[in-house]
């Protein structure tokens, strides 16, 4: 015969991301609606990108330039270095070259760096989602200047395909549940006042027994295809 546990359970999404900003500006686009499902890498945000377009071009403008002195300043030292074999110049001057050659080079580098940033900062005025779930509310609207160093985010996003539910059983039970561990331990939850039960596993077993309860903390993993399971739902379970 199965040998049932009841518990009161909480629903939790398996991901939650506040999605914020890594670039400020203009909202200038919200390509979803709040409350709808995302994909992983939709499109969410599009902030004004003009001003680091222009950043972007000024960065490869300068790019530009110092490798033109790179690339003249390795010929002078490929010069020197021929005259300083003949001593048709001297060791100080051949090392002045030297010199020149280098710091042009780091500045070169630095030029490249810099590029990648104005390229990486163009990129962030794309906002996408991190993972795939449901939005919640928008905290900003369309038009409104976004700051980098707000804390509060543009949207949440819980992903709730699959699902988790947490729930504590008294810790007697402990023994029972680890004879069966790495089983296929059915968990079946369902909101209070009837409906079809969801059926998921269990995933998890905390570690330790809290101390002021006597309970162990469980998690079950469900695949909620149908939906009927809501981050922050109070439900019964019966593992």
């Amino acid at each position: 015969m199965p040998f049932d546990i009841d518990a009161t359970g909480t629903v939790e999404p398996i991901q939650t991301v506040a999605v914020q900003a890594q670039a400020g500006g203009i909202l200038r686009r919200i390509a979803f609606k709040e409350g709808d499902e995302v994909k992983q890498g939709q499109l969410l945000f599009e902030l004004d990108p003009r001003p680091y377009q222009a950043a972007l071009n000024q960065a490869l403008a300068a790019l530009s330039r110092d490798r033109a002195q790179a690339t003249n300043a390795e010929q002078d030292e490929e010069r020197y270095k021929t005259l300083a074999e003949k001593q048709y110049v001297t060791a100080q001057q051949y090392a002045q070259v030297q010199t020149t050659a280098a710091a042009a080079r780091a500045t070169l580098a630095g030029s490249q760096a810099a590029v990648e940033q104005a390229r990486l900062n163009l990129q962030y005025a794309t906002i996408r989602a991190p993972i795939s779930g449901r939005t919640g509310s928008l905290l900003i609207r369309q038009g409104n200047l976004v700051r980098t160093s707000a804390t509060q985010p543009l949207v949440t996003i819980n992903q709730i395909r699959p699902i988790l539910v947490r729930f504590a059983v008294p810790a007697p039970n402990l023994p029972l549940i680890q004879e069966h561990r790495g089983k296929d331990v059915v968990v079946r939850a369902n909101a209070p006042g009837g409906g079809d039960p969801s059926e998921g596993t269990l995933s998890f077993v905390d570690n330790a027994v809290d101390t002021a309860t006597g309970t162990i903390l469980l998690k079950g993993k469900f695949p909620n295809d149908d939906g009927a399971l809501w981050p922050g739902a109070f439900v019964n379970v019966r593992l």
